[in-house]
């Protein structure tokens, strides 16, 4: 199973993938990988800049990588901006259980917290390139940064019959 997890940057991506990957783990007893786009961008795909042609290939890098490991039995987790409804189809068909979670925050709440300084950036999803609306997102979760996340993860887990 590979659950993909989008939204922009600051959205609490992330901060989900860590809960979803704690609760598999410890409750289900399964493999469990998360792959975060950052830490590809990171130690994989370093040569890549942020253009859009390099966010592409960056994009079907994470795909094939997730494919790798579905096929030798792990549930992985991607959190990733995911700005390409292409291939966000794509994984639809290529995955052989696909479930993708939207995090929907305004992009004025994102821009006022800032975290980690994106969006004080250029060439930055969201500020200088559109995001657009995800292609059927299977769960579509808004982040109020409260404590509200447990009900959203009781929404996943939902979702996913775990």
């Amino acid at each position: 199973m590979v659950i993909w997890i989008i939204g922009l940057s600051g959205s609490g991506k992330s901060f989900y993938a860590k809960k979803l990957a704690k609760f598999f783990k410890k409750n289900k007893n399964k493999k469990v990988f998360v792959i975060d786009g950052d830490e590809v961008r990171k130690f994989i795909t370093y040569k890549l800049k942020y253009s859009i042609s390099d966010r592409k290939q960056n994009s079907l890098v994470i795909s094939d990588l997730c494919r790798y490991l579905e096929f030798k039995g792990y549930i992985v987790i991607c959190p990733i901006l995911s700005i390409f409804r292409s291939h966000q189809k794509r994984n639809r068909k290529l995955f052989k259980k696909y479930l993708q979670i939207y995090i929907d925050v305004p992009i004025a709440e994102l821009r006022k917290r800032n975290n980690k300084k994106i969006y004080s950036k250029k060439n930055v999803v969201g500020k200088d390139i559109n995001f657009p609306d995800p292609y059927k997102s299977d769960l579509i979760l808004k982040n109020t940064f409260s404590n509200d996340y447990k009900k959203n993860l009781k929404k996943i887990l939902k979702l996913i019959n775990a």
